[in-house]
């Protein structure tokens, strides 16, 4: 097939010998470094202004540089990489007082056993809810190729289901025919006549449909199991 979904773990592989991706990388999971931060820290930061924000950076790339891929998911171990700085940073500016130390010693003993010692365990996402995030990140990033906004796809996205139906079969016919997908791929438009063949479905209709059926294309061919397109206000 035209396109393969290409995971974080072999993301971060490549960015060991890649400027070009490692500042892609980070720059897709800004959000995920922000929102670790600001758990830990327990306010609102904003980059540019707040120095733990370039603490979590950092240590987002220390954690890229010191990566196993045998050892398990990237996420987690970058979670305790950041956790573990930002601690560091904020016991030498004294403001440690709104985190425990009890919690400061874990975290160290953890990330002691990670990086000194050689010998990480495997770690998993902490739970469901970290995997939608990581999901919602790859999404947007995919989308942002395709100059596809979050907000416009909510916003476009049909309210009545048997429409969504429709295009999601739209998506499937393009993902089930090579010929389809790479014409999608090549020129990032809708080979609307191809599949209204196929579907017999009024061009009109897929035209309006057209960025809501490429960005199921796009998370299907991605793999992400746990995201599902959400429902809008611009169907009809």
């Amino acid at each position: 097939m035209f396109f393969k979904k290409i995971s974080l773990e072999e993301r971060v592989i490549k960015s060991k010998n890649s400027n070009d991706e490692l500042n892609t990388l980070i720059s897709d999971f800004k959000p995920f470094i922000a929102s670790v931060v600001q758990k830990k820290v327990g306010k609102y930061l904003e980059y540019g202004v707040d120095d733990e924000l370039s603490v979590g950076l950092s240590a987002f790339m220390e954690a890229v540089n010191s990566f196993d891929v045998k050892k398990g998911t990237f996420l987690s171990f970058s979670r305790l990489v950041i956790n573990a700085r930002v601690i560091d940073f904020l016991r030498k500016k004294s403001k440690l007082r709104t985190i425990s130390i009890d919690e400061d010693s874990q975290d160290e003993n953890e990330l002691s056993t990670v990086l000194n010692k050689k010998s990480m365990e495997k770690y998993t996402l902490e739970n469901e809810e970290d995997s939608v995030k990581l999901e919602v990140i790859e999404y947007a990033s995919l989308l942002k190729n395709w100059n596809i906004g979050f907000n416009e796809l909510v916003r476009i996205s049909p309210k009545k289901d048997t429409l969504r139906q429709e295009y999601k079969n739209a998506a499937k016919v393009i993902i089930d025919n090579d010929n389809i997908l790479d014409e999608l791929m090549r020129t990032k438009r809708l080979p609307i006549g191809e599949i209204e063949k196929i579907l017999k479905i009024h061009r009109k209709k897929l035209e309006r449909g057209r960025i809501y059926i490429i960005a199921i294309v796009l998370a299907i061919l991605n793999g992400l199991s746990y995201l599902d397109i959400c429902k809008g206000d611009g169907g009809r």
